[in-house]
């Protein structure tokens, strides 16, 4: 699950840096502008792509997902489903 937090805190850190001690299980990246609701579309294809994933719209609302240890969660429990 490491190598899934590294891609998405790669991602986010396209143009601004994490802040200095954040918890990345916990750091909640859209509230922080990190990814807005355009780049959000992007962000999503992105991921499916990168771990051969779909996500459903139930899961895309949930907490969870704007996170980064959430989102991480998320996709790994795809891929071991897909296993």
């Amino acid at each position: 699950m490491d190598t899934i937090k590294r891609y998405i805190v790669d991602y986010l850190e396209r143009e601004y840096a994490l802040p200095e001690g954040v918890d990345i299980d916990t750091f909640d990246f859209l509230e922080n502008g990190y990814v807005d609701s355009m780049g959000m579309i992007q962000f999503v294809v992105l991921l499916e792509d990168e771990f051969g994933i779909a996500f459903d719209d139930e899961e895309l609302s949930l907490p969870e997902f704007k996170t980064i240890g959430g989102l991480a969660g998320i996709i790994h429990s795809k891929m071991e489903a897909l296993k």
